[in-house]
């Protein structure tokens, strides 16, 4: 019987192998494998998530209340394309509420005040980017206006977690980036623009969870070594 880890693991290929799938999809017109795959990315890192966590825990559960939502950003709006943007826009809304409610204590207490100064930045480019894309985001301007917020707050945390976690909130930045200046900046043409936003997203998504999943105190492979005494962070 494999052990928990060697799932764990398993569970990280197959994310890979599902996300590469999904951008070879995109590339090759594939519009069917595109919609199979897409709604597998959440549900997938779920699984790694628990597959680590040793006991239920006030972060676990926000993070994947914050996939959820993500999973519902992801899926939902292919059963609705007429309200595609506005079920994006709270979908991931929602997650990066969730996620930077997670990532706090792990900011509060492993703060590093080099990767917080360089996160700085990152709220004067949701900032600009926020009233490049005003005028076009029409009606959807307050939650398009609510989704910087929460996007700045969210990359602001990451980075003062750790190494992963940063990355990957920096991805996210990116990500969401690209997509607020093809639905809402008129005349703005990135070449393969479509396709790095999932890169960025499918990458950043995963390298923010396995950064919390690092932050854990213990997983469920790992044993106290004797003698060791066990802190508990969190209830």
């Amino acid at each position: 019987m494999p052990s928990i880890r060697s799932v764990h693991l398993l569970l990280w290929a197959v994310y890979a192998l599902t996300a590469t799938t999904h951008l070879g999809a995109m590339m090759m017109d594939a519009e069917m494998l595109r919609r199979l795959t897409q709604p597998l990315f959440a549900p997938l890192l779920i699984a790694v998530l628990l597959t680590a966590a040793p006991q239920r825990s006030r972060t676990t559960t926000l993070l994947v209340a914050g996939l959820l939502c993500a999973w519902g950003a992801d899926s939902l709006g292919q059963l609705a394309p007429d309200i595609f943007q506005l079920l994006t826009v709270f979908g991931f809304l929602g997650a990066l509420i969730f996620y930077s409610a997670a990532l706090y204590p792990v900011w509060a207490r492993s703060r590093d005040a080099m990767r917080i100064a360089l996160a700085i930045p990152y709220a004067g480019v949701v900032l600009g980017l926020f009233v490049a894309c005003a005028d076009g985001a029409g009606p959807l301007l307050p939650a398009v206006a609510a989704y910087a917020l929460a996007l700045a707050v969210m990359t602001f945390l990451s980075a003062g977690g750790n190494g992963l976690t940063w990355s990957g909130g920096t991805l996210f930045l990116v990500s969401s980036s690209l997509l607020a200046m093809d639905w809402f900046l008129p005349g703005a043409s990135i070449a393969f623009s479509t396709e790095l936003v999932m890169l960025t997203y499918t990458v950043g998504h995963a390298l923010l969870i396995a950064g919390m999943v690092r932050a854990m105190p213990q997983r469920r492979w790992t044993v106290c070594a004797p003698g060791a005494s066990l802190v508990i962070v969190e209830s």
